[in-house]
């Protein structure tokens, strides 16, 4: 069986254990309340009865039956909603719950996959996998401004460290808020430590949570793939997945760019992969430690010129984090 089918078929089996465990969780709420809620117990056991006496009764040709059960099962139900908030308990607390409501916990809209399956597939197959756990401490609701200096304006853009985060912040989440409406991408560069990573990671989260389909690759990883499938794809058909959605997933993040060995062929599929995202109105998002001049002078002319003229630009500045960080550790010790 090849990679792909075993995380496709690992990936079936996650989604039966979910419908299982929410289904297990039900039964358990199900139990506590009615121990609580005698009343309500009988309140559902006579609307299991009318409804079963409905069914029979349409079946031998009473045309009015279900009408009548759509009216008795509207009152018993309010008075059912009356007993639960009365005792202090939401309304829905006996409803089955899902972890993906528009699938239902199936990994499928009718013969299509859901939006949550491919982005748990594309974890499967892809660095995102590795980034999940991590996005938990890297997001916008863990972010710190304190690491940026407030006092040194930087000569070039005439802003300290600390006013040029707020605002590349605040069209940060400006981006996700208008992500459904608005395509932009963005080139994150600076020298090392300064938080491009932390940033695109903060991003990352933020549409994740609201279903996007987001795919994670460092630049090593991206051309490894692209490689893999130009040589391998038939092989290894996973590689032709995860090629696919480099190209198509909602936003394609490609962190340290400049890292990975530079030949034609690299230069040849990232101006392939910034090309037909931009064609098709994908949002992609580059970070670097290069300078505007060493990536000119490292990839070709029309690379250079696609990013500087359709990818805002964010450049981060200021002390290198990691250093202040172990700066602060070592300061706590007594």
């Amino acid at each position: 069986m090849h990679q792909e089918d075993l995380h496709y078929h690992r990936l079936l089996r996650s989604y039966e254990e979910t419908r299982a465990r929410h289904l297990r969780e039900q039964k358990q709420r199900r139990e506590q309340v009615y121990e609580e809620l005698p009343s309500l117990a009988e309140l559902d056991r006579q609307i299991a009865e009318a409804s079963v006496s409905a069914a029979r009764a349409a079946l031998d040709g009473d045309t009015r039956a279900l009408e009548q059960l759509a009216e008795s099962n509207r009152l018993l139900a309010s008075r059912r909603q009356d007993i639960l908030l009365s005792a202090g308990y939401p309304a829905d607390i006996l409803e089955l719950t899902y972890t993906c409501p528009d699938c239902r916990d199936t990994g499928f809209i009718g013969q299509q996959k859901c939006h949550c399956f491919k982005q748990a597939l594309t974890f499967a197959l892809s660095e995102t996998s590795t980034l999940s756990h991590l996005l938990e401490k890297e997001n916008f609701d863990t972010f710190s401004f304190s690491y940026y200096d407030d006092m040194t304006a930087d000569s070039q853009l005439q802003l300290t460290p600390r006013e040029n985060m707020y605002k590349i912040v605040a069209d940060a989440k400006q981006f996700i808020e208008e992500f459904d409406t608005v395509c932009r991408s963005f080139l994150i560069y600076g020298n090392t430590g300064v938080g491009k990573t932390f940033l695109t990671n903060c991003i990352a989260k933020a549409l994740l949570d609201t279903a996007h389909h987001v795919v994670y690759m460092t630049s090593h990883a991206l051309f490894e793939t692209f490689e893999a499938h130009r040589f391998d794809h038939t092989e290894y058909p996973e590689n032709a997945s995860l090629y696919d959605y480099i190209f198509h997933c909602d936003l394609l993040i490609i962190d340290d760019l400049g890292t990975e060995l530079s030949n034609a062929f690299t230069n040849s599929m990232l101006y392939t992969c910034i090309n037909e995202r931009q064609l098709h109105q994908k949002a992609t998002i580059i970070s670097t430690n290069l300078s505007l001049e060493q990536l000119r002078d490292r990839y070709s002319e029309r690379i250079f010129s696609r990013i500087t003229g359709n990818y805002t630009l964010w450049k981060l500045i200021g002390k290198d984090i990691r250093v202040l960080k172990r700066m602060e550790y070592f300061s706590s010790i007594p």
